[in-house]
């Protein structure tokens, strides 16, 4: 589950939202190599030239100085530090020349990069600042050069754009890039430069977008190996991506370009808040004009799907661990590569071996499936970074309630497994009756066959969700999500698929897949203890898993409510929204430890657990030492959830936490005056003809007298439901027969 914001969280799942696409355009060659930035002087302790290169368009260097409109007094300018040579900001290529008055540099300002493994270019873009006060290069000249020689120039006068693209021409095999900047936009200004693109770069919005389509998928079991797929239709009309068009970017159009896919929905105070979908590469030939070229479709896959049935191809010694296996699998693609993986720090040193013979005919994507079935991980492609990801599984996810979906979830029976057989090492499967068996070869297993097994079968047996919902784009393949079908009543399982599709505006109908199996089938016995005692070991049994769950906390009561005036002047009152009492918070769940123990046969272990206990406690272990899951922790060994935030009648033993009180009502009064005799008199009511209690035909002396009327008292708030009670679970083996040799 990708992190987000608590404003992010209500957004998405409005009655009324409103979500955002963009995807951001990366036409530069894979291969590129960076070379040297140069130029004209600098200014010492502010230019950062290696800027030049990071995609990065916004100017963050706000220190102030003599030049015009960097000096305001509005706190937003900063006097130069002492430490502004190791200042992290983005300043780009700052020349140290000043403008005259009329713009004109007295020395022309040159920044210039230089390139290596580029066959052809047929666009780039210069980036000056994008602070207003900084102006821009109004006069400049661009050359791009071959072996040098600068086979084309364009001299643009007059600009006034932050960001400058230029198309419309072909270089091959370039090498180096030049901006000579002649005049700004500004007088006594200094040159800033933020970017110089060798290809497109861009950011894309709806504007640009017809249709947005991404596929996420993925095999936990290591099975099989199923990637992410994207297809974006977007506009065409000015032939840029025409392959008939001469001179549009068509031909700088390369397999491994990435294009980043972003959705999101827009916050309350107008900002969107983005979701990483993953990075996509164009395939070959994944590229298809439509329309009349009207459009452009691009198909693409994740990086998964790029390297799947690649031949792997040795770079020296055969690594010899995870992490040393993916970048080497990543590096197929090319230099750049290597450093686009991620490996769960605790697994990446863990020792992954295999012979040159036994992999040389295995692809890439069969390599990726094995190494990570070795190692207890799972390969995927990481939506937030679009690395090459190994990681273990793990068992937090998001809240799915019935408001959320379109349809009611449909569920169906998942696939049984007769057996599964590692390098010839036999486990009984889900069901004996079924026709579907697994046999694995697999060169980088030795001897930890068992582990493998464990794996594997959680993925069959019990059932298969699928919903329809609205799309949530901050949902992950392998998230284990909690689908709360009634307020007592949840199922949860594991995200094997999901589908965001945007169009004319609308994310919608978004269907998502599920697997919740019968569980660590090895681990087949099973034993909830809901109050405090004993627990003795089965003879046979040497380990067992323990699941501890803590006692869940009660929500608040909800605050009483206020009073509203109804009638008269109400400039003085609070406003009436502040009168009615606001509702309690949500008590969290309780801590949940979880961990795999080694005992003895007939050991027996106490356990502090149940009404009273704050923490569950078996052995030396506690559940104090383990974590709170917000959305909670879901056992996939039975697809129990444990720990809920917020359920107003949690079963015992769940250490779910309460639900919060409702806040008091408001209360409602207001003045009123009325007329009394001194004399006690009290006309009767057909005689009050002149005011509120006044008689015209009695004459008397009276007074005036103004009173509270109360139509209503504020109520108190509701006090928050308890939290439930923790336990612990403990699973076992099937106890091992060791037969007696005689001796």
């Amino acid at each position: 589950m990708i992190k987000s914001s608590e404003a992010y969280q209500k957004a998405i799942v409005a009655d009324g939202r409103r979500i955002y696409v963009k995807a951001v355009i990366d036409i530069i060659d894979p291969d590129i190599v960076q070379g040297d930035v140069s130029g004209s002087e600098q200014q010492e302790g502010i230019s950062r030239p290696g800027q030049l290169w990071d995609k990065k368009f916004e100017s963050t260097a706000n220190y102030a100085s003599m030049e015009p409109g960097r000096s305001l007094l509005s706190g937003w300018y900063i006097s130069l530090p002492a430490d502004s040579a190791t200042r992290d900001w983005e300043a780009g290529y700052t020349g140290a020349a000043l403008s005259d008055w009329d713009g004109v540099f007295p020395v022309p300002q040159i920044m210039q990069i230089e390139f290596a493994n580029v066959s052809i270019l047929q666009a780039m873009s210069v980036a000056f600042s994008d602070r207003p006060e900084d102006g821009v290069g109004a006069d400049f000249t661009v050359e791009v050069f071959s072996e040098g020689v600068a086979y084309y120039t364009k001299e643009i006068t007059g600009n006034n754009d932050p960001l400058v693209p230029i198309t419309g021409w072909r270089v091959n095999n370039p090498d180096k890039i030049r901006v000579t900047v002649t005049r700004w936009s500004l007088p006594r200004r200094r040159m800033r430069g933020i970017e110089i693109v060798p290809g497109v770069y861009e950011v894309w919005t709806g504007n640009e977008l017809a249709s947005v389509s991404v596929k996420m998928q993925g095999d936990v079991s290591c099975l099989t190996l199923p990637y992410g797929t994207a297809v974006i239709k977007m506009d065409n009309q000015n032939r840029r991506f025409d392959p008939r068009t001469k001179d549009g970017v068509f031909l700088s159009i390369e397999e491994r370009q990435g294009i980043e896919i972003y959705m999101g929905p827009r916050l309350p105070n107008g900002t969107i808040e983005y979701k990483r979908l993953g990075t996509f590469y164009q395939a070959s030939g994944g590229w298809k004009d439509s329309d009349n070229s009207v459009t452009m479709q691009w198909s693409l896959v994740d990086i998964v799907g790029l390297i799947a049935q690649r031949t792997y191809k040795a770079q020296g010694a055969l690594p010899a661990t995870l992490k040393g296996w993916i970048q080497s699998l990543a590096g197929q693609l090319g230099v750049n590569f290597v450093s686009r993986i991620r490996v769960d720090p605790e697994y990446e040193n863990l020792p992954v071996t295999a012979t040159a013979e036994a992999i040389q005919n295995l692809t890439c994507g069969d390599i990726l499936r094995y190494v990570c079935m070795a190692t207890g991980t799972w390969p995927r492609a990481d939506a937030s970074t679009g690395f090459l990801a190994a990681e273990p599984l793990w068992n937090e996810g998001s809240k799915i309630t019935l408001d959320n979906v379109i349809r009611y979830p449909a569920m169906s029976a998942n696939d049984d497994v007769a057996s599964v057989t590692i390098n010839g090492q036999y486990f009984e499967g889900t069901s004996k009756a079924a026709q579907r068996t697994e046999n694995v070869s697999n060169p980088f297993i030795k001897g930890n066959e068992y582990a493998a097994a464990k794996a594997i079968l959680p993925t069959f047996g019990g059932n298969k969700l699928e919903i329809t919902g609205r799309g949530e784009p901050a949902s992950e393949i392998g998230d284990v999500d909690t689908v709360w079908l009634a307020e007592g009543n949840a199922t949860c399982a594991r995200r094997v698929r999901q589908e965001l599709a945007f169009s004319n505006g609308v994310l919608t109908r978004c269907k998502s897949n599920f697997v919740r199996g019968d569980g660590l089938f090895l681990f087949e016995n099973r034993v909830q203890i809901l109050e405090s005692g004993t627990w003795t070991v089965p003879e046979g049994v040497w380990r067992i898993r323990v699941l501890l769950v803590g006692h869940g906390s009660a929500g608040s009561s909800g605050t009483p409510g206020g009073w509203i005036k109804v009638y008269g002047n109400k400039d003085n009152e609070p406003p009436e929204e502040d009168a009615w009492g606001k509702d309690g918070k949500n008590g969290p769940g309780g801590k949940i430890w979880e961990g795999i123990l080694d005992v003895n046969p007939g050991q027996v272990i106490q356990i502090k657990t149940g009404a009273g206990q704050s923490d569950t406690v078996l052995w030396k272990y506690s559940s104090k030492d383990g974590k709170v899951y917000p959305n909670g922790y879901t056992d996939v060994a039975t697809g129990d959830v444990f720990g809920r935030t917020g359920v107003s009648n949690g079963k015992p033993g769940s250490g779910d936490g309460g639900v919060g009180g409702t806040g008091g009502s408001a209360g409602y009064w207001y003045n009123q005056g009325h007329w009394y005799y001194d004399d006690g008199y009290v006309p009767p009511p057909d005689k009050d003809w002149g005011g509120s209690g006044v008689d015209p035909s009695y004459d008397a002396p009276g007074h005036w007298e103004i009173e509270t009327v109360i139509e209503s008292y504020p109520t108190a708030g509701t006090p928050g439901s308890s939290g439930a009670t923790g336990s612990a679970v403990i699973y076992w083996e099937t106890p091992e027969v060791i037969e007696d040799d005689g001796t």
